[in-house]
């Protein structure tokens, strides 16, 4: 992985790429970037390849909106989007740099759908176009109307690199029969870890040394973190969780937040009710009534709901804060939309019009009501379909609700050892609470392993 991408980053590098935030290497780079170029011309329909990575229901979501654009907007101004489905996010992100690396223009796709924790990869991608450069070539391409706290999640130094699409929060689901069994009140969820805590203590059923039901079940890893240190006001990683400018080091043992956040899991784990370090499939683990609690996607509520089947009463809620005063809330993961530059002006000032599409108030509304993603788009609680919608379904009201309490600040780190950053989190958070490790030691070596990650990866890539 790392010669080839050695060999990208010295071609942005001469080319002056990442001063242009993506769009200085392009095949049209003259055109894209000159407002008063002249449009261009086609004798027939545009085509345009999607590569998404939405699959079983939303992927006929996906399919839904690609023709709908079809019949509508691409009818009138002679465009038609194929969408193809590319399987997991990794299937896809394998096929992207197989063909950047081979610089096969043509056998990478017009748009592309990547995942919140490939940002700092594809802003680097010298056929990428940024969402910025798009929008500041068309004044109806508004990106004031777009949720703040999902720009930023996308943004570097102040440019939005993709757009915002399918994006999604962390939430709290819970079983609210199994509340009332235990003498909790539904209506009032855990607010902080250790309440949690409590709660799942009081939601497990033990058989002898077998356990028949959790009360909550997760290990913490970069996907939780970044919430967790996020909403107590501080960041993972430097220069903004390297949305400033490149990551470099990590902050969470400066500023304390990774040992007060450590310090509260231990405490809550301290109860029983919380299993922890262990692999299971939680919808499958929570729709069987055999969990009580877990933490997921809040793109997830249409499939938990439909697992369930009406079994049993589902709760959703704020994902649970450290201490009672964080007032930082929620991250923003999910994916964006990027558009390839593949030499054709034709296709980016297509593509340009989906990408409108997509992000339109009423798209929005389609891709929630069929999907769970919340709206990216403000003006869609602005539609009478949409008030009816959280009416009839408030479970989709805390998603929302949680997101517009965030701060836009709470994000997840922009950098390109995710894997690596996860899993030093993962490992020595179980060596501390499984008491391998004091909180001191366990720290001290997540942060020496995360910083190592980050440092070897920008001297290889010419970061530093």
């Amino acid at each position: 992985m790392k010669k080839p991408i050695i060999t990208l980053v010295s071609i942005l590098t001469a080319l002056n790429v990442l001063t242009a935030c993506g769009g200085g290497a392009n095949p049209s780079a003259k055109a894209t970037s000159d407002s008063s170029a002249a449009p261009s011309t086609s004798a027939g329909p545009v085509n345009l390849t999607f590569w998404h990575a939405m699959g079983g229901a939303n992927e006929e979501v996906v399919k839904k909106v690609a023709q709908t654009f079809n019949d509508t907007v691409g009818k009138e101004k002679g465009i038609v989007i194929t969408p193809v489905f590319q399987g997991s996010y990794g299937d896809l992100m394998k096929k992207v740099r197989a063909a950047v690396q081979a610089k096969d223009v043509k056998n990478l796709p017009d748009i592309v759908q990547s995942p919140a924790s490939e940002t700092a990869y594809m802003k680097d991608i010298p056929y990428v176009i940024p969402a910025q450069t798009l929008a500041d070539q068309d004044s109806s391409f508004r990106i004031a109307d777009l949720e703040p706290n999902v720009v930023a999640s996308f943004s570097y130094n102040g440019k939005l690199i993709g757009v915002p699409f399918a994006n999604s929060t962390i939430l709290l689901y819970y079983n609210k029969n199994l509340f009332k069994e235990a003498g909790l009140n539904p209506e009032q969820p855990p607010a902080t870890i250790d309440e949690m805590g409590q709660f799942a203590a009081k939601l497990t059923k033990k058989n002898g040394k077998q356990t028949s039901q959790w009360g909550f079940s997760g290990t913490p890893d970069l996907y939780h973190l970044s919430s967790w240190i996020g909403m107590q006001g501080g960041y993972i990683g430097n220069n903004k969780n390297g949305r400033a400018n490149t990551m470099t080091a990590v902050e969470f043992d400066s500023n304390g937040m990774m040992k007060k956040f450590m310090t509260e899991w231990k405490k809550a784990v301290a109860y029983g009710g919380i299993q922890t370090g262990t692999e299971t499939n939680q919808n499958e683990e929570f729709a069987a009534g055999k969990l009580a609690m877990f933490v997921n996607s809040t793109a997830g509520l249409k499939g938990v709901l439909n697992a369930v089947g009406g079994k049993f009463e589902v709760g959703t809620a704020f994902l649970p804060k450290v201490g009672p005063d964080d007032k930082g809330g929620v991250a923003v993961g999910g994916s964006a939309l990027y558009t390839m530059d593949r030499g054709d002006k034709a296709k980016i000032d297509a593509a340009r019009e989906y990408m409108k599409y997509s992000t339109s108030a009423e798209t929005q509304f389609v891709w929630h009501s069929g999907t769970g993603y919340f709206p990216v788009n403000l003006k869609t609680y602005d539609l009478p379909d949409m008030k009816a919608h959280l009416d009839k379904n408030p479970l989709f009201k805390t998603a929302i609700n949680q997101l517009h309490a965030s701060s836009p600040d709470t994000q997840e780190p922009m950098n390109a050892v995710s894997s690596e950053i996860s899993t030093a989190m993962k490992e020595e958070i179980l060596a501390y609470v499984n008491d391998k490790k004091d909180i001191d030691k366990a720290i001290a070596t997540m942060t020496t392993r995360i910083n190592k990650a980050l440092a070897d990866y920008n001297r290889a890539n010419s970061k530093n």
